[in-house]
């Protein structure tokens, strides 16, 4: 997957958020591409996320 640097950058930044935090916690740091996983699976819990400039509504 081809991600721009303003993307790698802010994955980045909550990459190093997460860690801080999963460490205090005492649980192992999580990899770039599982973050980007929570962040799909949070995305199809909204009812409605704004992609590409159109709304996306949630079925079910």
């Amino acid at each position: 997957m081809k991600l721009s640097p303003q993307t790698r950058d802010i994955l980045r930044q909550y990459k190093v958020v997460i860690n801080e935090r999963r460490r205090s916690n005492g649980q192992r740091e999580l990899r770039t591409e599982e973050i980007v996983d929570e962040i799909c699976y949070f995305m199809t819990c909204q009812s409605a996320v704004y992609l590409g400039s159109h709304f996306i509504l949630q079925r079910g």
